[in-house]
């Protein structure tokens, strides 16, 4: 189990890595497309930028290049008024035309000034060529209102107009200059970015087709992870068959078939179909005598075999444990549906090897069918399961359901819940056989015996809830309320004087459990009961389990100074192995030997044989079962150790025992039957 357990978690760290590797190769991904889908957007915002720019500053030159030719204009009909003025001798018609040409510059000038349209500079040297040329045209139009002589004035006008001209010409053709400049620097960065562009457009397309095949793969990994998870889900790990999940999918999707089928008409294939649930009844002894790995083989092997005797359209499902069911909508009715589950019970039963071992697999099949026992899949279900254990209780076999099965299920599901409820509540009460040792015949121990005081029911013996509690787990609760009893009642013992050693039996599952023989030192500390007071039962079947395991824990029980008793020896799967390998302390000879013992020769040679083979392996040998005085005798002379039995006493409370104790001799006691 460790090497699986460490195979799935390296398989888990496998998958984590590949899973994490997958989803930055997706980041990845992403960010390249996202680094690409940035590069084209800022290559087309600068290409925009740029065009933007150059539109604006083509406006800009437009303007001013239009308000510069208005102030040339201006200054040119200035000078032609003049000139008309100068040649007509100053008539007062002209004079009033050339009064109105007088600053019609200022206006474009301070729109120069405003927008910064041209340099101060040159703002300033126009502004100083026009101001000069019209104070010069104020002079004329003065002399000639006062009778001078104006034909010298025109060549003092001519001088003061040129470089006004020339200067407003001077700034068109520099705003013309700059314009195209500007242009031809737009040109420059229009053709690097066109080359950029070019040059990353082809590598932005391979990172898009890269990026965009690595999101395929990436969104195909998920969808095959999604398939997977949904797998695991619905499926059995071990097995590989459907598990509970997929089942009630199965059967709720038959049911809606069958509803329809029979809308349809009777005869409709899928109008009828049939459930098997399937217990495999030596499931738990496999489990705990040859170990959990033996276990797992035999389910795997329980999976292969119902799906090879079940049909293509068959669903065949692990519900958990050792259960498992099988939807079958080719059953017709509940002859075929019964006729199917005898098939799978004969493939079932076929001999097995594990783990050496050749071991024969029984089972319990319980049977339903559609629309006969229930037309949804919980009925459906819950009365295939009382079949089941009707089949169960009948020592195997196939059982199909009848409405008379559901009273005695139902009783058998209520003391289930009534069990564990019980043990929460303290129900469970402990009785003690005694057991004396036959050279002195005065008591030497008990043996700590188990019963239910049901609130109803009245006082149950074991029989009637220890196969139950085996069955559904609460045998651990069981076997920690005896166990911490018992010590409770040793200790009580020894501070009223009676250092009485106490045996508990135990379950096999208790040598698969590596905690045990921690949870036994606690309650022995917890108590304050010497461990050598303590004697732990187990039988022969237990002992031969999972031996790798069951050793390590009777080795630590051992270390705590626990003494380990064979119990019923010679019933089980008796090893003489076991008893150099594991040795017990003791040996206890089963009931059913030293009951016939005094009149079977049979029966008296092999309890003769078991305390021969105890005394040379320096064992101690213990009697159960002795209902008489001849055999009390009989084992004394045998050399048997101790005894216990309805001669001596019944199983007794602890207080009706204390009371045995006090009445009985410290060193002989005449025994008679109680």
């Amino acid at each position: 189990m460790k090497g699986r357990g460490s195979a799935d978690r390296a398989e888990s760290r496998t998958w984590w890595r590949r899973l994490t590797a997958s989803r930055a190769t997706a980041r990845a991904a992403i960010a390249g497309t996202a680094v690409g889908i940035t590069t084209l957007a800022t290559s087309a915002v600068l290409a925009s930028t740029v065009t933007a720019e150059a539109t604006r500053e083509v406006r800009r030159t437009q303007a001013v290049t239009k308000v510069l030719n208005d102030i040339s204009v201006r200054v040119n009909a200035q000078d032609a008024a003049l000139r008309e003025y100068l040649a007509t001798g100053g008539t007062e018609y002209r004079a009033v035309q050339l009064s109105a040409t007088l600053d019609s510059a200022r206006a474009d000038l301070d729109w120069l000034q405003q927008h910064q349209a041209v340099s101060q500079v040159e703002l300033d040297a126009i502004r100083g060529a026009y101001a000069n040329y019209s104070r010069i045209v104020v002079e004329i139009m003065d002399g000639t209102e006062k009778g001078a002589n104006v034909y010298g004035y025109a060549e003092l006008a001519a001088l003061a107009f040129a470089p006004l001209r020339d200067e407003v010409l001077n700034n068109v053709y520099r705003s013309q200059q700059s314009l195209a400049d500007y242009l031809e620097g737009v040109d420059r960065r229009a053709v690097l970015l066109r080359t950029v562009a070019g040059l990353m457009i082809p590598v932005v397309l391979l990172l898009f087709a890269v990026c965009a095949v690595v999101l395929v793969g990436y969104q195909r990994r998920a969808e095959r992870q999604a398939e997977q998870r949904l797998h695991e889900a619905t499926h059995d790990p071990l097995t590989g068959l459907g598990n509970r999940t997929m089942f009630h999918d199965r059967l709720g999707a038959a049911v809606r078939d069958g509803e329809k089928a029979a809308v349809r008409g009777d005869a409709v294939p899928g109008a009828h179909f049939g459930v098997l649930l399937i217990d495999l009844d030596r499931f738990k002894e496999v489990n705990d005598t040859l170990g959990h790995h033996a276990g797992d083989e035999l389910l795997c092997e329980v999976a292969q075999r119902l799906t090879d005797t079940c049909g293509p359209g068959d669903t065949v499902i692990r519900l958990g444990g050792d259960e498992f069911a099988i939807i079958l909508p080719s059953a017709a009715d509940r002859a075929a549906a019964l006729a199917d589950g005898r098939r799978v019970l004969e493939a079932l039963r076929r001999p097995i090897t594990l783990s050496g071992y050749m071991v024969d697999i029984d089972a319990s099949i319980g049977v339903s069918c559609y629309p006969a026992d229930g037309r949804d899949p919980a009925e459906l279900l819950q009365r295939a399961d009382v079949a089941m254990y009707a089949a169960k209780r009948r020592n195997g076999g196939v059982t199909g359901y009848a409405p008379g099965l559901d009273g005695g299920d139902a009783s058998r599901l209520g003391l289930q819940s009534e069990l564990r409820q019980g043990v929460e509540r303290g129900e469970l009460v402990v009785f003690y056989q005694p057991k004396i040792d036959l050279g002195t015949r005065t008591p030497c121990g008990v043996e700590a015996l188990v019963r239910w005081q049901h609130p109803v029911r009245g006082l149950l013996g074991p029989d009637a809830f220890i196969p139950l509690a085996e069955e559904t787990g609460l045998i651990d609760l069981i076997t920690a309320e005896v166990l911490d009893q018992a010590l409770a009642q040793a200790a009580r013992w020894a501070g009223a004087g009676h250092e009485m050693p106490v045996s508990v039996n135990i379950p096999a599952r208790s040598l698969s459990d590596d905690a045990f023989p921690a949870a036994v030192g606690e309650a022995l500390t917890r108590h304050g009961v010497r461990p050598d007071l303590l004697t732990l039962e187990i039988t022969e079947s237990a002992m031969i389990g999972d031996l790798l395991r069951a050793g390590e824990v009777l080795r630590e029980l051992r270390a705590y100074g626990v003494h380990l008793s064979i119990d019923d020896f010679g019933t089980g799967y008796s090893s003489i192995a076991h008893l150099r390998d594991m040795p017990p302390h003791e040996l206890k000879i089963d009931r059913s030997f030293v009951m016939k013992m005094c009149d079977n020769a049979r029966d008296e040679t092999i309890v003769r044989a078991v305390v021969e083979l105890a005394l040379n392996l320096h064992l101690r040998v213990v009697a159960e079962g002795v209902e008489t005085e001849e055999a009390l005798r009989m084992l004394a002379g045998l050399g048997c150790h101790e005894a216990q039995g309805y001669h001596i006493s019944r199983p007794l409370p602890a207080a009706e025992l204390t009371d045995w104790l006090n009445r009985s001799p410290v060193t002989t006691m005449a025994i008679s039957a109680m």
